[in-house]
């Protein structure tokens, strides 16, 4: 792919990822209803990994970058998905900052929290 298109597709790329980042703060961390989130997570999570992946390819990576990144965005939304919880008493969103041990107990209320 020519520099001038990966010039091009950049800003759309920051946009974009500007417009997820803010989407989504405001629903896991402003919205209540944990078994929402709940069910939310996982689709957006596997998503947003694809739509960064697309934007990648459209950069005009090549092979080399994409056997590094598809197994590392792979990896990250498997650690997102085990490191995020979400309260049902207080319906916080709860991100543990040690991915292999996920929250047990919420931090704001000290509910037990669901897988």
């Amino acid at each position: 792919m020519p520099q001038h298109q990966a010039d091009t597709v950049f800003p759309i790329f920051v946009a974009v990822w500007v417009v997820l980042g803010l989407g989504s703060s405001a629903f896991f961390f402003l919205n209540k209803d944990a078994a929402l989130k709940r069910r939310v997570w996982p689709g957006f999570t596997v998503v947003t990994g694809v739509v960064f992946l697309f934007f990648v390819w459209l950069m005009g990576a090549g092979a080399e970058v994409l056997l590094v990144g598809v197994p590392a965005v792979v990896l990250i939304t498997a650690l997102n998905l085990r490191a995020v919880r979400f309260c049902d008493s207080c319906g916080k969103t709860l991100m543990n900052q040690n991915p292999f041990s996920p929250p047990r107990f919420c931090s704001k209320c000290g509910a037990e929290l669901k897988r």
